[in-house]
C-alpha cells in the first residue's frame, strides 16, 4: 500500500534543486507573489509588471508548492493573519530570495523576517509611490540581468522601518507601537492626545504643545501637556508659544534642539524669559511638503533631551503626519484644509493629554 503522507521537506528541496538547472527555458525567471489577499496581490503584481514588462505569477498560500516549478528570482510574501508566510519562508527561504509585504509590520514580523533571511520588508499601508519605488528597486536588485545584484540581509525600506537596517530595534519598536496606536485614531483631537501620551511614555515627563495651522497666518492650540508650569501661567505661556514658536517651526520645520539662553532668545524673542532654565525641541509634522502640525516640547535643562529622544521623536513625527493626512482625506474631504483647525472642529478648549 502506497504511503499517502506528504513528501518530506528535504525531498521537496532536492526537487527544487534538480529543477533549477533544467526548467529555466520552460518556466522562465521573474517574480512570484504569494498572497491570500486578492487586493494586495493585484497591487503588487501591477508594480512588478510596470518594472519587468510582464506580469508575475500570483499564488495563494495553498499553492505555494508551485514555487518549485516556477523557480522565480524573487518571491514576495504578503503577510496573512494566520502567519502562513512564516511557514512558506521557512520551507523555501533557502531556495529563493524572499521579501515580506505587510499592512502594518510588527516588531515580531521584522524580527522573524530577519531570522529567516528575507531580503526586504514593505509596508502596504502607506504611500503607494513609496511602495512602488521600493518594489521596483528590489526587483531590479534581484534580477539576473543586473550583474551587480546580490542578496543582502533584511534591509527595511527607508520610508518604512529603516531603523532596523542598523539593528536599532528600539526605533522599530517605537514605529510599531505608535504606528498601531495612531492608526486607531480617526479624529484630530484623539490623535493629538494619543500622540502626547505616547511621547510622555517614551521620553519621560515634559511640557508639550501641538499647534495646528488656521486659514490665516495664525495657529490654534490642538493639544498640550503641562508637566511643571504653574497652572495660573499656562494659558499665557501657550499664547506666547503660539505667537512666536509655531511660526518659527513653520519657517524651519526640521527637528531642532534649542539649548542655552541664546538659542531660546532666537526661538522666542521677547518671550524667552518664560523658558529660563529650560531647553526646547521643536519640529513640524509634514506630509508631502505641507505642514500639518507644529510641535514644541520643553523641560528643565537639568533633564536634557538626548540623542535617543530626538531619534524617537523623529519616528513619531513622521507617523503623526501620515495619520493627520489620512484623517484629512477621510473625514474632511469636503472641508478646505485651511479650515480643519477652526473652532467649530476642535471646540473651545484643546484637549490635555495628561
Amino acid at each position: 500500500m502506497a504511503d499517502a503522507s506528504p513528501e518530506p521537506k528535504k525531498n521537496r528541496r532536492s526537487m527544487a534543486s534538480s529543477l533549477a538547472g533544467s526548467s529555466a527555458s520552460t518556466f522562465g525567471s521573474g517574480v512570484a507573489i504569494v498572497s491570500d489577499s486578492h487586493q494586495h496581490g493585484v497591487l503588487l503584481a501591477g508594480m512588478v509588471k510596470a518594472t519587468l514588462g510582464h506580469a508575475p505569477a500570483v499564488l495563494a498560500y495553498d499553492h505555494a508548492d508551485d514555487l518549485i516549478a516556477l523557480q522565480p528570482d524573487l518571491v514576495i510574501l504578503v503577510a496573512d493573519a494566520e502567519g502562513r508566510w512564516r511557514t512558506t519562508a521557512r520551507e523555501f527561504g533557502d531556495e529563493f530570495d524572499m521579501a515580506l509585504a505587510a499592512e502594518a509590520p510588527t516588531v515580531e514580523d521584522a524580527t522573524d523576517a530577519m531570522r529567516r533571511g528575507l531580503v526586504d520588508l514593505f509596508v502596504l499601508d502607506g504611500p503607494q509611490r513609496t511602495l512602488a519605488r521600493n518594489v521596483t528597486d528590489l526587483v531590479r536588485r534581484t534580477s539576473p540581468a543586473d550583474d551587480n545584484a546580490s542578496s543582502q540581509p533584511l534591509a527595511l525600506v527607508p520610508a518604512d522601518m529603516s531603523d532596523a537596517q542598523n539593528g536599532d530595534m528600539d526605533l522599530v519598536t517605537v514605529r510599531a507601537e505608535f504606528g498601531g496606536l495612531a492608526r486607531l485614531e480617526l479624529d484630530v483631537e484623539s490623535l493629538l492626545r494619543t500622540t502626547l501620551e505616547y511621547v510622555l511614555h517614551k521620553i519621560g515627563p515634559t511640557n508639550a504643545a501641538v499647534f495646528l495651522p488656521t486659514s490665516g497666518q495664525d495657529f490654534t492650540l490642538g493639544a498640550y501637556v503641562n508637566y511643571d508650569c504653574p497652572r495660573d501661567c499656562v494659558d499665557v505661556l501657550l499664547d506666547h508659544v503660539a505667537a512666536s514658536v509655531a511660526p518659527a517651526i513653520e519657517a524651519d520645520p526640521n527637528m531642532r534642539l534649542h539649548r542655552g539662553e541664546e538659542a531660546l532668545d532666537n526661538l522666542m524673542g521677547e518671550h524667552a524669559a518664560w523658558l529660563t532654565g529650560c531647553e526646547a525641541v521643536t519640529f513640524a509634522a509634514e506630509h508631502e511638503g505641507e505642514m500639518l502640525a507644529a510641535v514644541a516640547l520643553f523641560r528643565d535643562d537639568r533633564d536634557p533631551f538626548g540623542v535617543r529622544t530626538m531619534q524617537r521623536l523623529g519616528v513619531i513625527s513622521e507617523l503623526l503626519a501620515q495619520q493627520l493626512a489620512r484623517i484629512i482625506r477621510v473625514h474632511h474631504r469636503h472641508v478646505p484644509i485651511d479650515q480643519w483647525g477652526s473652532s467649530e472642529e476642535h471646540g473651545e478648549d484643546p484637549p490635555m493629554a495628561a
